[in-house]
């Protein structure tokens, strides 16, 4: 079945949309006795509104190197054209951070543009799971729309404090209102200015395992903290301590967060360090407690409590759940769609448009915590029903739990999130023109030669030899299955030569299959690397489907998920006052 264009009528140039567009649908499906032909009535609207953005944006901010018309090349006539993604990436990106004194919407919503770009090419979470294969997006179906967090937990773990993490539990502790008078203070005051009482925390581990009793339960190696007063930051009360772990840090763990077992080897050991952060720290005085991803660091925590008061008298008490402000789940229910990974660093690009220095030390893991629950929160408050009736944290931690709080103007979905914005208008496909696009890795015969001098003729011999699983992945160079000849055509092919592999790891399998050697002064490794970066494959000066974040401001009304531009620039601003 085809559906050809006949006409287009009342196109809409105020807000570039077809109203109406004629078509007729034609068949010669042998189930119609012979060839038919209607009109159809068919609504269409481009994605990403054609160039719109292109021209009323991107193409508006110059003078940067890795955004707006510094990503763009031009083509024969002088006019911009293709996207560089040689220019493309977080590494690139991460040199030009918005400058917030001066900076404005166009300026922050090129930067979300060229963030997008950068998450769509180094992400394999966009291209993955987008409205496509999936209702909502990957991290907000694990941390907020799992049965884990949804529905009450067993009788053996309700009202456990070290156990009971559910959302259902969380919400009837905070429904008496007859208790917990502490969390009735407002958020903000009467100007709008935040003078919450707060201690943020956050913890580096030896690994993540909190609750898996058939193995050992990793520990904390690091906690940061700072306090908040009266909604600002007291920069002496910043604490941050190592910790010795008495058990070996994991080399995968060190990779993340930096710290190796000589780092820790003289610190104090968690008994030193718990019993007064605990009470002279992670006081009601201090106000309440703030993490992102609080379900991790408050199970380390309460681990650490619980083989306290396993062998000592002076027992300490764990921390509840539902008394922690979570920036990690307020900004999921606030804006589920900015962002493939809810990871603080990667969402701290899109709400601040600058890097978070130092992600994965404690310490400045809480400072960026702190940055994402001002903005949380004074959203929030931007969206109280009754401007007279001040956000209390019981509204904040309700809302935090998927509860539709009566002074907050957010309707939720099944899933507990923002109902007014959705997957489709946030992710969508977009044809881009590219340059230097890197899209998988393939070696031709003259790759093979070109080789030869630097990994030696055994190895190329390899390559090019019959290589057991060397069909692991294949694909045309435009990501598209093979077709049924080309199949054929590649199967009878010898070794890895012509073969095109969009995953650098399977690529990497294959040369293992292959038992690729050293060579010379280099070792084997260094030889993968050097065959590696040379089967890189690239798109010049063509068009391609692209999944990326939707950019446009313009498509708030139809559900585009996007930071508030004001929010963002008060928190920054803030900042920069301290």
């Amino acid at each position: 079945m085809k559906i050809l264009p006949v006409g287009i009528q009342n196109y809409n140039y105020k807000n570039r949309s077809f109203s109406v567009t004629n078509y007729y649908i034609t068949s010669n499906n042998q189930n119609f006795a012979g060839l038919y032909s209607y009109p159809v009535v068919y609504p269409f609207k481009p994605a990403f509104k054609g160039d719109f953005f292109e021209n009323n944006f991107t193409k508006k901010v110059e003078g940067k190197k890795y955004q707006g018309l510094g990503l763009m090349e031009k083509n024969e006539i002088g006019s911009p054209e293709w996207y560089d993604f040689s220019k493309v990436g977080w590494r690139y990106l991460s040199k030009e951070p918005l400058d917030w004194t001066t900076a404005a919407p166009k300026d922050f919503y090129v930067f979300i543009q060229a963030n997008a770009l950068a998450e769509g090419y180094e992400s394999a979470w966009v291209r993955r799971f987008n409205y496509t294969n999936r209702k909502i997006a990957l991290a907000t179906s694990h941390s907020i729309d799992s049965r884990i967090v949804k529905e009450p937990p067993s009788k053996e773990l309700r009202k456990d404090p070290f156990k009971d993490k559910s959302f259902a539990s969380n919400i009837d502790e905070l429904l008496d209102t007859r208790r917990h008078k502490s969390l009735d203070k407002p958020v903000t005051d009467k100007n709008g200015n935040l003078c919450i009482d707060a201690v943020v925390f956050d913890t580096e581990t030896t690994g993540t395992n909190t609750g898996d009793s058939s193995k050992p339960l990793d520990k904390i190696i690091q906690i940061g903290a700072i306090q908040i007063k009266n909604g600002k930051i007291i920069e002496e009360t910043a604490y941050n301590q190592l910790i010795n772990p008495e058990m070996h840090i994991p080399e995968a763990s060190s990779n993340v967060h930096g710290i190796f077992d000589k780092d820790v080897e003289k610190a104090p050991v968690m008994e030193q360090v718990l019993k007064p952060f605990v009470n002279n720290y992670l006081n009601k005085k201090n106000g309440i407690i703030v993490a992102y991803n609080s379900q991790f660091d408050i199970s380390m925590l309460n681990n650490a409590i619980k083989e306290h008061n396993s062998y000592s008298a002076d027992e300490l008490k764990p921390k509840r759940y539902f008394k922690v402000i979570d920036p990690f789940l307020l900004i999921q229910r606030i804006h589920p769609y900015v962002g493939a990974s809810k990871r603080l660093s990667n969402q701290y690009r899109y709400f601040f448009c600058k890097n978070m220095d130092n992600a994965h030390d404690a310490l400045a893991d809480v400072k960026g915590t702190v940055n994402i629950l001002k903005y949380s929160l004074y959203y929030l408050d931007k969206h109280r029903k009754d401007k007279t009736q001040p956000l209390t944290i019981r509204d904040v931690l309700l809302f935090q739990n998927g509860f539709e709080v009566p002074n907050i103007d957010i309707p939720l979905d099944a899933q507990g999130c923002n109902a007014r914005v959705n997957f489709r208008t946030s992710y969508r496909p977009v044809s881009l023109s590219v340059d230097n696009y890197h899209n998988g890795y393939m070696l031709t015969a003259e790759d093979i030669e070109e080789l030869l001098p630097d990994i030696g003729k055994a190895n190329a011999d390899k390559l090019i030899n019959d290589v057991e699983g060397a069909k692991i992945d294949m694909k045309q160079p435009n990501g598209l299955p093979l077709n049924a000849a080309e199949t054929r055509q590649k199967q009878n092919a010898k070794g890895m030569e012509n073969s095109f592999y969009v995953m650098k790891r399977n690529f990497n399998k294959v040369l293992d299959f292959a038992k690729i050697d050293a060579y010379g002064d280099k070792s084997k490794e260094e030889i993968k690397e050097i065959i590696t970066q040379k089967a890189k494959h690239y798109i010049h000066k063509d068009s391609i489907d692209f999944w990326m974040k939707n950019p446009n401001p313009f498509d708030i009304k139809e559900g585009n998920d996007l930071p508030d531009f004001e929010i963002s620039k008060r928190v920054m601003l803030e900042e920069l006052e301290k």
